[in-house]
């Protein structure tokens, strides 16, 4: 067997990735609510996922709006509601997300 060196670099965070983080995030694997003071702001796809309903907090349907209804999306996507709003519910049918507090 062939070992390998594996070099590790610091590198800094893009303003991206700051704000994708900084608040820290929940792992959703199947049905949670959010409340208005959880300010969810964004979610991002950790495991191929589809979902059942997604809402902002004002119940509007974040599946019909951005046209992702019964479609599977792959990991790494980033979705959020409009006019930037902050989500309410996730129920997933399959794979797994991270819920990023805004």
């Amino acid at each position: 067997m062939a070992t390998q060196d594996v070099k590790y670099q610091h590198k800094k965070m893009t303003t991206t990735e700051l704000q994708l983080s900084r608040n820290g995030q929940k792992c959703v694997t199947g049905d949670v609510t959010f409340t208005a003071s959880d300010k969810v702001a964004y979610i991002v796809v950790n495991a191929d996922a589809t979902f059942s309903n997604l809402t902002d907090q004002a119940d509007n349907n974040i599946l019909t709006e951005s046209a992702l209804g019964g479609v599977t999306l792959s990991t790494g996507m980033i979705i959020s509601a409009k006019n930037g709003g902050m989500i309410k519910r996730v129920n997933i049918s399959s794979g797994s997300v991270l819920a990023i507090f805004g």
